[in-house]
């Protein structure tokens, strides 16, 4: 049975990538008179299935194919992890370094997730992002961020921005209500843009983009409900302090998301000439939530998704080999430690 792929004329867009994948990979320059774009929703521990599809979309040769890219909260950094070449590397991040209760902590914790710690001993530390790879990028990386002051959100250009890509990404993943804590950017202070708008569709349709894939985190049937009284009242103590237009825009964002959604989905109409593309999860896959911590269940979410987003380009996969590596890779031109041993013995 094949892989559902929804969207508008989904099969013209993912023509259009492997197409290009074909041209890069023979060392030549794509030809076409088209813009694409890649959509990568996040979801704080959801994000193991995007960066799993872009564990796939990076060994199919995908990386350079894109014209511009876009993530929000952990969307935002799967998305830079694929542009440095390290999508394979960072899928594993979710079931080997982060869920666990140093970051992913105990109810009774102002923050919930420690997004300091995610970025000082992960990202910036065990499992750094190589950041020059991003910069140097074909693809230009949109980072979707929330102004605290007003809620609108704003879209930051990683490769031209004054602030330092990972502040932006930190940014970007500071979820209201679970991190609790503000990032300044160009002299704002901002939070999560997830949570505001997790799915920069339009602004990449605007931007010019005509070929869109699209990963989400959520199945197709999903809908977003607005926020219960509790969830108003909690907002507005941590986050709003009794700012109307920020809490008006928290309270409103379902209805933008479901749009934004259904857009994705094929749902409602595009501007003419635009395909889109999207891949989510099937309703029998496992469920992941903001603060999943079972390895085995993220594994088996990550590999559905990989396996679904491979299938989706026409390489189906039987079944995924965990291969031990060491980190950081042993350089060809330097003595191992062994060798080292031996050599000073």
């Amino acid at each position: 049975m094949g892989v559902a792929v929804y969207g508008v004329n989904p099969s013209s867009a993912m023509d259009l990538l492997k197409e290009r994948a074909y041209r890069l990979k023979g060392g030549r320059e794509p030809s076409d008179d088209r813009k694409a774009a890649l959509i990568v929703e996040g979801g704080a521990m959801r994000g193991v299935i995007s960066c799993a599809a872009l564990m796939a979309l990076e060994d199919l040769g995908f990386t350079n194919v894109f014209d511009e890219v876009y993530g929000a909260s952990a969307g935002a950094v799967n998305a830079a992890y694929f542009l440095a070449g390290q999508a394979a590397y960072a899928t594993s991040i979710y079931y080997q370094k982060i869920n666990n209760t140093r970051i992913l902590r105990r109810p009774w914790h102002w923050k919930l997730v420690d997004i300091d710690d995610l970025f000082d001993s992960v990202i910036a530390g065990d499992r750094p992002l190589r950041v020059d790879n991003v910069m140097a990028s074909r693809s230009r990386l949109f980072v979707t961020i929330a102004d605290a002051s007003t809620g609108a959100v704003f879209l930051a250009l990683a490769q031209s921005n004054e602030t330092p890509l990972l502040t932006l990404l930190k940014a970007s993943a500071a979820m209201p209500l679970l991190y609790n804590g503000l990032v300044t950017v160009n002299g704002r202070d901002c939070f999560d843009g997830g949570l505001i708008n997790p799915l920069p569709i339009l602004e990449a349709i605007e931007s010019g983009c005509t070929d869109l894939l699209v990963f989400l985190t959520r199945p197709a049937s999903f809908r977003e409900c607005p926020p219960s009284l509790i969830e108003q009242q909690i907002f507005d103590l941590r986050c709003a302090h009794g700012n109307s237009e920020l809490r008006r825009a928290y309270c409103n964002t379902y209805l933008r998301e479901n749009v934004i959604r259904d857009t994705a989905l094929g749902r409602v109409p595009v501007p003419s000439g635009v395909s889109i593309a999207t891949i989510c999860p099937d309703e029998g896959d496992p469920k992941i939530e903001r603060m999943t911590r079972d390895t085995m269940l993220l594994k088996e979410a990550a590999i559905a998704s990989a396996k679904r987003t491979f299938e989706a380009f026409g390489h189906p996969v039987e079944e995924f080999v965990e291969v031990l590596r060491p980190y950081p890779a042993i350089q060809p031109n330097r003595l191992t430690p062994v060798e080292d041993f031996l050599k000073s013995a």
